[in-house]
């Protein structure tokens, strides 16, 4: 599934706990650059704690684009991840295969 609703996916994903209880999403795609610049805005980054709280509750787990993603981002530090961000269903894929799913990968840069 790939997110581009230019800076409000926190917002969708205050009521995307219901659509993650039924279909099971391998891979989510979002731009990030508008998510770091939120981390300032109180309200805001509530949301995008919560998104990220309930993406992490069901096992998903977050990697940058950019590059080789095998290893996960760091969910403490999230407004100082890259630029484009996937979610990966840990079930899903093992982390080395990651790798070489990333030409696959849309990409802000790729896609518009």
């Amino acid at each position: 599934m790939k997110i581009d609703i230019e800076g409000y996916e926190h917002r969708a994903f205050y009521h995307a706990e219901e659509l993650l209880n039924d279909v099971r999403v391998a891979y989510v795609f979002m731009q990030w650059t508008t998510m770091r610049q939120l981390y300032g805005a109180e309200v805001d980054k509530r949301l995008v704690q919560r998104m990220i709280d309930t993406l992490t509750s069901r096992e998903y787990l977050p990697y940058g684009i950019a590059g080789a993603p095998t290893r996960t981002l760091d969910v403490r530090t999230w407004n100082a991840w890259p630029d484009d961000v996937v979610w990966v269903l840990a079930s899903s894929v093992e982390p080395k295969k990651l790798a070489e799913l990333a030409p696959e990968m849309p990409s802000s840069r790729r896609v518009r």
